[in-house]
């Protein structure tokens, strides 16, 4: 697959006289090294300027079209003008993405299935597109708008070409500093809001720092750019965000359950002694996943469902599975399962066996973004 030049920014935007200036001057001194500078934090990117159109369309099926159902809008007859440039940062994906060709993106339920990916991609779109769920009316998107993507969940967007900065985030990262974890999929919030402003200038600081960026200075982004996130997500600086310790605490309540799931006397009295904390402010911390028992319950059933699909598992009985994970009555089992994921475990089985044989033979380049966006958690 070949590689040029990074993408231009979104919405054209371009360096001061200063900055590129000073950025001249040090590739001039650096002339020598310039080609073999390798990033101090993990990049790639992704260019099809120069592949020929029919392997072109091939690689952006194999790409994005691995997670997403992709139909372009009309054959090209030229090379195809699509580059990203992304980075790996420990707890997030970040890059722009420059697309010149129409096409609709959506996200199906067989295909939620099939890859069982967990995260929330936010989009800042340079260009005017639409954006719909659950097969629902499209809603329009201004250039500067956040779009919220839930991967969890089926969506459809219309584009007419891209000029994106995007940011992938596991849900067990962004969720417990969101209001409303789960009612975010296809949300459009106005570009206009001072808090989606704020949050879209930081971004653009940070794309123009990345390539420059340590180790250690990219994991002291972090924080501030999630806490950034949920404020305009959550439409404003609540208590959590303005002082971090209620969501940090959320965030270790998250992953104490995540850790003891599986134990039978995993409840309210147990997590809020463990956190010296009374079970009424426990409560309200869990509020957001709809109650303690609630997360307990959607922590066990994403293991089960990870079980259900898993290839050296399938000689076991979804009923034995179900048993496995805490769930004795199997009818009840079904039921939870199918208000979970829209379908029931063994449509889930069955839909994760047909997509197998492209998972082992699609080829993949293990240091992608597409590779780093599959195995997101």
């Amino acid at each position: 697959m070949a590689t040029t030049t990074a993408p231009q920014l979104p919405f054209r935007w371009r360096p001061s006289k200063i900055v590129a200036q000073r950025r001249k001057r040090t590739l001039a001194t650096n002339k020598a090294a310039a080609n073999i500078l390798t990033p101090s934090i993990p990049q790639s990117n992704f260019d099809l300027t120069e592949l020929p159109v029919k392997a072109g369309i091939e690689a952006w099926q194999e790409g994005l079209g691995s997670m997403y159902n992709i139909q372009l809008h009309n054959q090209p007859e030229r090379p195809i003008h699509i580059r990203s440039r992304a980075s790996h940062f420990d707890s997030f994906i970040f890059g722009s993405l420059e697309v010149r060709v129409r096409q609709q993106v959506g996200r199906a339920r067989a295909q939620a299935a099939r890859d069982g990916l967990d995260s929330y991609t936010l989009h800042f779109h340079g260009r005017a597109c639409g954006v719909s769920r659950d097969n629902g009316p499209y809603q329009r998107i201004e250039p500067g708008d956040l779009l919220i993507l839930d991967q969890t969940q089926t969506s459809s967007s219309r584009l007419n070409g891209q000029d994106d900065l995007f940011l992938v985030v596991p849900r067990p990262v962004l969720a417990p500093l969101l209001s409303a974890p789960d009612e975010h999929n296809a949300h459009v919030i106005s570009g206009k809001d001072p808090l989606v402003s704020l949050f879209r200038s930081h971004l653009y600081e940070l794309y123009r720092a990345t390539p420059e960026l340590s180790p250690e200075a990219a994991r002291a982004v972090i924080r501030p750019t999630l806490e950034l996130a949920a404020a305009a997500i959550n439409g404003s600086a609540s208590e959590g965000q303005s002082t971090t310790l209620q969501s940090a605490l959320t965030a270790r309540i998250c992953r104490y359950i995540e850790e003891h799931a599986m134990e039978p006397d995993l409840a309210a009295a147990r997590i809020a002694a463990a956190f010296g904390m009374s079970q009424r402010k426990l409560y309200y911390l869990m509020g957001a996943y709809g109650g303690v028992a609630a997360y307990i319950q959607e922590v066990r059933l994403r293991r089960a469902k990870a079980a259900i699909v898993a290839p050296a598992l399938r000689h076991m009985s979804i009923a034995e599975i179900a048993a496995d994970f805490g769930f004795s009555d199997p009818t009840n089992f079904s039921r939870v399962f199918r208000r979970a994921f829209g379908m029931s475990p063994r449509e889930m089985r069955a839909f994760a066996a047909e997509g197998r044989q492209d998972e082992l033979t699609g080829r993949r380049n293990a240091r992608s973004m597409w590779d780093w966006m599959r195995h997101l958690r």
